[in-house]
């Protein structure tokens, strides 16, 4: 074999060992970004669990947060309720006895004076027979002053609906109840709190013995 032969030989091996070599690193370095890519996909789908886990937590502390708004709700309505010192709401079912009242646009109740005993629960049946709203609150004289300015001041601002537990509005034509334990004995009053109707005798009283 020449001189010249051998040497193309020696080139040609040289450049195909070199090939084999470029080949292989192409492949490794294929392979090593395929792994970041798996690590990165793995540190994505890391980062997602994570975020739902704190969507799943921010959720939780949302539905605690409105428990306890619904409770402190339930605690003020309890409040309230526990402010009358002549008794307080009950249900229709826990009733002794009905009693029927007439409210009118002569601006009476009827009838005016009535008589319950202490540990009585009753059942007022008020009807508005006439063309006026009227509205029936019990309470004492206090209770009774206190409401008067309430709607007075309520009238000013444009706002007459209330929702009192001793009280209820009653539009001309409509009859609402009211039922009411009385827990202690002495004289009360019912009043009609419409605007001018309590200034014109729109009163009555209800006395409740021992």
């Amino acid at each position: 074999m020449t001189f010249r032969k051998t040497r193309s030989l020696v080139l040609l091996f040289a450049a195909f060992a070199f090939a084999l070599a470029a080949c292989g690193g192409a492949t490794t370095v294929s392979a090593d970004d395929g792994a970041e890519d798996h690590v990165e996909a793995e540190a994505d789908h890391d980062d997602g669990a994570e975020d739902h886990v704190e969507a799943e937590a921010d959720h939780d502390d949302e539905a605690e947060d409105h428990v306890e708004a619904e409770a402190d709700h339930d605690d003020e309505a309890e409040d309230h309720v526990e402010e009358f010192s002549f008794g307080s709401p009950a249900d229709a079912s826990d009733a002794d006895r009905v009693i029927e009242i007439d409210a009118n646009d002569n601006f009476t109740f009827g009838p005016t004076n009535l008589v319950v005993s202490a540990g009585e629960t009753i059942t007022f049946v008020v009807t508005n027979t006439g063309n006026l709203p009227h509205d029936f609150t019990l309470g004492d004289q206090e209770t009774q002053d206190e409401h008067e300015a309430e709607m007075a001041e309520m009238m000013a601002g444009g706002e007459m609906a209330h929702t009192d537990h001793n009280a209820v509005v009653v539009d001309p034509g409509e009859t609402q109840e009211l039922t009411w334990h009385f827990s202690e004995a002495g004289t009360f009053i019912i009043g009609c709190h419409q605007p001018g109707h309590y200034a014109a005798g729109m009163v009555g009283a209800i006395s409740v013995d021992v």
